[in-house]
């Protein structure tokens, strides 16, 4: 196959044409699945939610469709089984037989319908397969007494890109509208032998290289808590069926980001482990066989307990290098954080070249005051000793050529065939490092650069040596602003740095929301002179401020918390930690 020269491809509207039926089949497929489950639920949802044109330009906090019983779309079972009830809850109520896992499927399958309507987030409905699958658990229950693992009628979304067997997985790709596979991911393979009840897929971008959630076959997806804002990308459609309550627990994935900052703009719980503890196996990707930056399988939740049972259950139980020989046979271990001192936290305010926006600025020095209170933590700055900005703009633009190092051509391979329309931000990513196609040599010495700044951080900050900060765990930004607009989540740094140098991330909600009254700038002379910093806070002309604080109402905070590698364990138990301290509750 010859493909196009420029780095974006042309649109095709003869090829699109003759996929645009079977787009509109597989949404109206959905849309009839949905009706079939329960006919009056479906007319209750049209008469009593917003239009899209209202959610598309009101920032509406979609999550009171769910949480507020006003509205009369849930039973009080329901609200309580989506709302009140934790995963160990509803594991002890089926024990108990208070609850069925068939009870608590339609619960949720009701929510993420709620979710469907208001913030789009579903590629594709699993409903007859969920309820057989939820008899199935309440009849083992009954004959055995026991559960079937510790997934037992627990309702869990998938991202769409994972295989799911004899269904279609398109990834987003128009051209794969019509592939029907035969085998499941290995992640999913695992949670349904763990007793997982898996009743939605959720959407994801165009390539899925996007921090942003919009691809040409279902549209955009919202973000759940203003509609008119984004829920972030990759995994976007997870962050917004999980904060709908549609799901008691996601799996998304991440190569730059995909977890952490739709969990950041949703206000929920993310994990980017270190590569190689979750597989990505039989996943549909555009970036198959880059290695440079492996993608890695991680969860999003409402809370730290859930995600951590989520590792917990996934390695332990699932042991998924049994499936999938790229897997570390690691064990997930009780967590080491210290015990005769205070946890030692570095505060990355900024990575110095790109600056947060005010909100973020906000939240995280009042993230570090409201814990200095406690007796637990101590904080260092790490802004001084951290990478210049020239260093940092050789580091990302390092990162950036990594993402495209074959030239875009197995992204081309997937679409071209159909003639889709390239979407602002997938042209956007074709273009990193200029999209061009690298020599082998080139790839290497860009391997070289990346291995160099993970020695780097850890023997400046993470290694016992003398000269090392030597501190325990990094707070940083998940990114330069709260919920972004959507099509302007342009800047990847925050996230695709620890990508690129494979520290394990948590994200976590802080409490705080952009306040457009407060979260002013009006300084762009105090801006750095670097192309990503304009790219970020400046209009075309590279002078007037893009920056509007009126754009981010209902804009959440999250921070992102680093460890060391093949340390998940202890980054979740000092989110734990931080958690408790902050009192955050349950989403």
């Amino acid at each position: 196959m010859t493909f196009s020269q420029a780095v974006t491809p042309a649109a095709d509207e003869a090829k699109f044409q003759k996929y645009e039926p079977l787009i509109e089949k597989y949404n109206q497929d959905k849309w009839a699945q949905i009706e079939r489950f329960d006919p009056h639920f479906y007319k209750l949802c049209l008469s009593k939610l917003p239009k899209e044109c209202e959610l598309d330009s009101e920032p509406i906090n979609a999550t009171q469709f769910v949480t507020e019983k006003e509205y009369g779309l849930l039973s009080n079972l329901e609200y309580k089984i989506v709302n009140a009830y934790t995963m160990s809850e509803l594991l002890a109520k089926q024990r108990s037989g208070e609850l069925s896992a068939e009870t608590i499927a339609k619960s949720y399958i009701k929510s993420a319908i709620i979710a469907q309507f208001t913030t789009n987030a579903a590629m594709q409905f699993l409903i007859p397969q969920a309820l057989e699958k939820a008899k199935r658990l309440d009849g083992h229950l009954k004959r055995t007494g026991e559960l079937i693992g510790p997934m037992h009628g627990i309702p869990i979304s998938l991202k769409e890109h994972m295989n799911y067997e004899g269904q279609i997985t398109t990834a987003s790709y128009v051209s794969l509208i019509d592939n029907v596979v035969k085998e499941s991911a290995v992640t999913t393979q695992i949670f349904d032998k763990l007793g997982a009840v898996f009743h939605v897929r959720t959407s994801q971008p165009q390539c899925i290289m996007h921090l942003d959630t919009w691809n040409n076959i279902s549209g955009r997806t919202r973000n759940p808590l203003s509609t008119r804002l984004s829920p972030g990308g990759s995994s976007g459609g997870e962050s917004a069926m999980v904060g709908m309550h549609g799901s008691v627990i996601g799996v998304g994935s991440d190569i730059g980001g995909s977890i952490r900052c739709p969990s950041a703009f949703a206000n929920l719980f993310g994990l980017c482990p270190t590569t190689k503890r979750l597989s990505s196996m039989h996943c549909v990707s555009g970036g198959r066989g880059q290695e440079s930056i492996p993608s890695t399988e991680g969860p999003l939740a409402r809370s730290i307990e859930e995600l951590e049972y989520f590792m917990d259950s996934y390695i332990n139980h699932g042991k998924p290098w049994e499936y999938d020989p790229t897997n570390v046979p690691i064990p997930w271990k009780p967590a080491s954080l210290p015990a005769d001192r205070k946890i030692r936290i570095g505060v990355l305010s900024t990575d110095n070249l790109v600056t947060p926006y005010p909100a973020v600025t906000r939240g995280i020095n009042e993230t570090v005051a409201a814990l200095l209170e406690s007796a637990k933590f101590e904080f260092v700055d790490l802004t001084p000793h951290w990478f210049t900005e020239t260093e940092m703009e050789e580091i990302y633009n390092c990162n950036l050529k990594l993402y495209t190092v074959d030239g875009n051509q197995q992204q081309l391979e997937l679409v071209e065939p159909s003639g889709e329309p390239v979407l602002p931000l997938t042209k956007h990513f074709l273009e990193f490092g200029g999209g061009n196609e690298l020599s082998v040599y080139e790839n290497k010495k860009l391997n070289i650069k990346r291995d160099s700044v993970r020695l780097a951080v850890f023997e400046k900050f993470f290694s016992r040596k003398p000269g090392s900060l030597n501190v325990d765990f990094i707070l940083s930004p998940t990114y330069v602003g709260p919920s972004e607009i959507p099509g302007q989540s342009l800047y990847w740094g925050y996230t695709s740095f620890w990508n690129l140098t494979d520290y394990p991330n948590v994200v976590f909600p802080t409490g705080h929301t952009h306040d457009k009254a407060i979260d002013t700038f009006e300084a762009p002379d105090k801006l750095r002179g670097n192309k990503y910093e304009k790219m970020v806070w400046l209009n075309d002309d590279a002078k007037t401020l893009k920056y509007d604080p009126e754009h981010y109402v209902g804009g959440p905070v999250a921070l992102q918390l680093t460890g060391r590698r093949f340390h998940d364990e202890d980054v979740v138990a000092a989110v734990k930690l931080i958690s408790d301290t902050l009192k955050l509750s349950r989403r």
